[in-house]
């Protein structure tokens, strides 16, 4: 009976393989806000295409059309981008947008912030690394 199993299971072919609903990776670690109708509200985690944030959800509707504007605190600066999202998830403590019909202008920016943020982590491994 356990050779059986053991063929079984020698046979089964594991097929994780599966394609990611997502087209970016979730970023957790940047300093930034997202700014929709006038408000500032605490980002959980971004990617190119969309943004999670804390809000009351009871403030949004699913589907859902607007501006938001994502600022960015980088190494020197503070950098917003602009950008039309669509309400995807509303609940009671949290907001998912959707970035919709992003340009490539946008793209491009939210780009620089990726890169620039890469840079400052690896200046900042390298300056702990010397004071070892």
């Amino acid at each position: 009976m356990n050779e059986k199993i053991i063929q079984a299971l020698a046979s089964a072919t594991n097929d994780n393989n599966e394609a990611t609903r997502r087209r970016f990776p979730r970023r957790m670690k940047d300093i930034c806000v997202v700014s929709v109708e006038g408000t500032n509200y605490p980002v959980e985690d971004w990617s190119q295409c969309g943004v999670l944030f804390d809000a009351d959800g009871r403030a949004f509707k699913a589907g859902t059309k607007l501006a938001a504007t994502m600022k960015f605190k980088l190494a020197d600066n503070v950098t917003e981008i602009s950008v039309p999202a669509k309400v995807v998830r509303a609940g009671k403590t949290k907001v998912a947008l959707e970035f919709v019909e992003v340009p490539k202008k946008i793209q491009n920016a939210f780009s620089k912030v990726i890169e620039d943020a890469a840079l400052h982590d690896a200046l900042m491994a390298g300056e702990y690394a010397g004071h070892n």
